[in-house]
């Protein structure tokens, strides 16, 4: 009766087993509470050769396992989030970088918007998300925040904005325009940017430093224009940096284990 009970039990994990190789439901890895499908780390490896042929398999894998990781840290430290910050940061590659989204959903996503969804817009708002929550702690960037606070008091003091960019913005582009980005669209900026200049007031610095994925910004919404019938914002910046991300993410992410199944 034993062996009989042991022969069932072998057999019914070998059906298991075969089942899951077969719809490619088996395991390949465990990212802290979530597993890591056959099925999906192929489709996975699939974009990321169109993406880059020259990879190494194993860098895309460990790649792939980092942005799960991303995934479950933002969730572990809480940070909130709604379905719309992932549809502002579609419409952010869609609107303000159209001509870069029309060339990757064509050339390395067979034209599906579904798979840059699932592998381009999902990991960099996780991305996102996280940045966001480092660059916004005073804290671990006071440096940085003593310097942008610094800034604001000199433009209330009467310093003109200009003079303060081209000595000051860590945006070395726009920093040497004092601090001119152009005439924008709205969902052309970052998502979180495009927000906060929705909200300014025009034709004065805002007196709030904004935190971006970027860094800390100070703000200035000068005016609004109309370009072939479509209103448009004159914008300036300036950029401080928040170094240490890279850093704080390693640490944060060495608390969520990782099991290897496949090599």
């Amino acid at each position: 009766m034993r062996i009989n009970f042991f022969i069932a039990i072998l057999a019914c994990a070998i059906f298991v087993f075969g089942l899951l190789y077969f719809t490619k439901a088996l395991p390949v890895a465990i990212v802290g509470k979530s597993l890591i499908s056959l099925n999906d780390w192929q489709e996975n490896r699939q974009v990321a050769a169109k993406l880059d042929p020259t990879a190494f398999e194993q860098d895309v894998f460990d790649q792939f396992i980092a942005s799960r990781q991303k995934q479950q840290l933002v969730d572990s430290l809480k940070i909130s989030y709604e379905s719309a910050d992932f549809e502002d940061e579609f419409k952010f590659y869609t609107l303000g970088k159209s001509q870069e989204y029309e060339k990757l959903l064509q050339n390395y996503f067979s034209g599906s918007d579904k798979l840059f969804y699932k592998y381009v817009v999902v990991p960099q708002i996780h991305d996102a998300l996280l940045q966001i929550k480092y660059n916004s702690d005073p804290v671990l960037n006071s440096d940085a925040y003593t310097r942008a606070i610094n800034i604001l008091a000199k433009i209330a003091s009467g310093e003109k904005f200009e003079d303060l960019a081209k000595t000051e913005s860590e945006d070395q582009v726009s920093g040497q325009l004092g601090g001119d980005l152009g005439f924008i669209t709205q969902g052309q900026l970052l998502p979180e940017l495009d927000k906060a200049v929705m909200q300014a007031s025009l034709g004065q610095v805002h007196d709030q430093i904004v935190v971006s994925r970027l860094g800390m910004h100070i703000l200035y919404p000068v005016e609004t224009s109309e370009d072939d019938g479509q209103k448009v914002r004159h914008i300036k910046h300036i950029l401080v940096q928040t170094p240490g991300y890279e850093s704080w993410l390693e640490q944060n992410l060495q608390d969520i284990r990782v099991w290897r199944l496949i090599r």
